[in-house]
């Protein structure tokens, strides 16, 4: 991947970025940071009593803990380090942290050894692929739609290097933006690669971890 690049789109706002700004201010890359999604909560009522509790973002775990407390003895499991790491400045232990998380299927089947058939609940988006709840039995798991993802289209200026984030945001991005050959396509884990394959477009890397850290590393690659 070049670092001669001169400018970068990510699907992310700017207060959501810690890694990248100063990569970009180093390299003198012009960086765009614009999330093109935004989530409205919905109401929910859980009735299960699950020994593991499984967020797959911190926004799940958010919109979760807004409405509901977790049951007691209950463990935490999450996708990711990132999300870890966000679970535990909140005062949560967290038990299993996936190790890829822009690998949900690699996650998925740790996350199914390590629950040894405990039953599990999943707070999701409506718009969940499912990437953990589907490797499961029907009658371990429960999941709970607890808010929507909206998709958010604006137009922005042209960039070498586009950056998505999730399947919403890339979906959310072409209603608006087109992307020509020249241009090069990251994305933030096998999800959201998968979409944009789908649509016809080549993506020329795609992250194993879901981390500003790893995105670096690719952008400096030569």
């Amino acid at each position: 991947m070049k670092t001669l690049i001169k400018s970068l789109f990510i699907s992310k706002d700017l207060s959501d970025l810690s890694v990248l700004p100063a990569f970009c201010q180093d390299n003198s890359i012009e960086l765009v940071a614009q999330s093109f999604i935004s989530f409205e909560a919905l109401s929910f009522e859980s009735h299960l009593s699950p020994s593991v509790i499984f967020f797959s973002s911190i926004r799940a775990a958010e919109f979760y803990l807004a409405q509901a407390t977790l049951p007691i003895n209950c463990e935490i499991a999450c996708i990711g380090s990132k999300t870890a790491e966000k679970l535990i400045a909140k005062g949560l232990n967290v038990s299993f942290i996936g190790e890829t998380a822009g690998e949900p299927a690699i996650v998925a089947e740790q996350f199914k050894t390590w629950l040894n058939g405990r039953k599990v609940l999943i707070p999701s988006s409506e718009q969940s692929n499912r990437s953990i709840a589907q490797t499961l039995p029907a009658s371990q798991v429960e999941e709970l739609i607890i808010y929507r993802t909206v998709a958010k289209p604006l137009t922005i200026q042209p960039c070498a290097v586009n950056v998505f984030t999730s399947p919403s945001n890339f979906l959310s991005f072409i209603q608006k933006n087109s992307l020509e050959p020249n241009q090069t396509i990251i994305a933030w884990g096998k999800t959201t690669e998968k979409v944009i394959l789908n649509a016809g477009y080549a993506v020329n890397a795609t992250l194993t971890y879901a981390s500003e850290e790893e995105l670096v590393e690719v952008l400096g690659r030569e």
